[in-house]
């Protein structure tokens, strides 16, 4: 499958960011927020909302839909979770920049050499390899992850719609008893 038909298979827009670079992108948003300072995580989460000159604040709280695409609500939350395995559960991962460990073991490692995340953000210098990750990791040590793949993230897309079609048959049902009372 070649990149113009995976990116028609795409949910919503990739991003909002451009040809910026994300280091770019926070400092436009930078530049029409008052001078405001972001991290690349937050910028990597904003470039997923709108543009750097909108009107637009990253919220941990907000829900996929508030993201142009279902990928980067998922990316972000995988993150944070794997980023409190690492740094500890009181981390707030919005007020750090993005971590390459973290990316490694979020993502399984580079895949067609791209991160997880943060792609243009992290030093490839002093990211540590996947090797690197497992050979000092213990059994009690937070996890790698295996990345999701396309066939295993349109399984779950269509449980949650099969989900709620069932759930609109049922009160469709429920209506139809109801009437014939």
């Amino acid at each position: 499958m070649g990149m113009l038909e995976r990116c028609l298979m795409m949910p919503g827009a990739a991003h909002h960011q451009g040809n910026l670079s994300l280091d770019e992108y926070a400092e436009r948003w930078s530049a029409s927020h008052g001078g405001q300072a972001i991290t690349s995580f937050q910028a990597f989460a904003l470039s997923h909302k709108g543009k750097a000159t909108s009107d637009v604040q990253y919220n941990p709280e907000d829900h996929p839909s508030a993201y142009s695409n279902p990928t980067a609500y998922r990316s972000l939350s995988s993150y944070s979770e794997v980023a409190k395995e690492v740094h500890g559960p009181d981390i707030d991962p919005s007020t750090h920049d993005v971590d390459g460990e973290v990316v490694m073991r979020v993502g399984g490692g580079k895949k067609h050499g791209r991160y997880y995340l943060g792609d243009s953000t992290l030093d490839m210098a002093s990211t540590p390899t996947l090797s690197q990750i497992r050979a000092r990791r213990t059994s009690d040590g937070p996890t790698i992850r295996s990345r999701p793949t396309t066939a295993h993230l349109a399984t779950q897309a269509l449980e949650v719609q099969l989900k709620n079609e069932r759930k609109k048959w049922e009160e469709l049902e429920a209506r139809v008893a109801e009437q014939q009372r």
